[in-house]
């Protein structure tokens, strides 16, 4: 039985080529290592648990670093994505694979408020148990947020630049 790639599908070369790179990188960053593992095992990493709780509130500057340290097998811009539960991605290109690197959207990003409005609606009575419960009138605050996602080499593009 012969079995093939589905149509479209990345040259073994290229696969071959990437995981090459990778080991190169893994075999002298330990770091680096892990992360590719977990990439591997899992579809995508958190950066941040590849280093551990003494890292959980520099959470930007791990992701920041594990994408600086993916940059020299990257062969396009890394990209940035948000997914509407509170995810940020950050995808780094390789020949014929891209490596996830996964957050929270708040932990890399800088949340604003920009207004905050009261609202009144109805809704259904949470006290109530029955068949049909009643709706009832309840206020509440709803806040409009705003997002500033900085580039995550920006640090390192401004130091260089001094």
């Amino acid at each position: 039985m012969e079995i093939r790639p589905i149509t479209g599908s990345k040259p073994a070369a290229d696969v071959a080529a990437d995981l090459r790179d990778l080991a190169d990188l893994a075999e002298h960053d330990p770091f680096i290592a892990t992360v590719i593992a977990d990439i591997i095992c899992d579809g995508s990493t958190f950066p941040a648990h590849a280093v551990g709780h003494e890292h959980e509130h520099q959470r930007r500057e791990v992701m920041a670093e594990a994408v600086r340290r993916l940059k020299p097998v990257a062969t396009g811009p890394v990209a940035k994505e948000y997914s509407q539960h509170g995810l940020f991605y950050a995808k780094v290109p390789l020949r014929a694979i891209i490596l996830k690197l996964v957050d929270l959207r708040e932990s890399v990003c800088e949340r604003v408020v920009t207004s905050v409005e009261t609202v009144t609606e109805e809704v259904v009575d949470p006290d109530y148990v029955a068949p049909t419960p009643p709706m009832v009138t309840r206020t509440r605050e709803a806040e409009t947020v705003e997002w500033k996602c900085v580039p995550l080499l920006a640090a390192e593009s401004a130091e260089a630049s001094a």
